[in-house]
């Protein structure tokens, strides 16, 4: 039978020493930090299309300014060719 009292050789070494000063924090449970939470939108069809990139440069500035989804964008500027389309 194999004799388990007999010291390992551990290729990483011996653990480190507990302190006295982080003993609380090292006992204490890992937490993860809070995810944000994503707005519901209730859009389920995936509409994609290639643009320039100064186009999606342009887009992304502008939705980030207005703090708009791209997509609320795109429907907002969609109602306004809709109205002015005919003029």
């Amino acid at each position: 039978m194999a004799d388990f009292k007999k010291a390992v050789n551990n290729r990483f070494g011996a653990p480190p020493q507990k302190d006295v000063e982080n003993e609380s924090v090292l006992d204490a449970p890992e937490t993860a930090p809070a995810k944000k939470a994503r707005r519901k939108t209730g859009r389920t069809i995936q509409f994609s299309t290639r643009v320039t990139p100064e186009f999606n440069e342009e887009f992304r500035v502008l939705a980030f300014e207005k703090r708009l989804k791209k997509v609320e964008l795109l429907e907002l500027l969609l109602e306004e060719y809709k109205r002015n389309k005919d003029k």
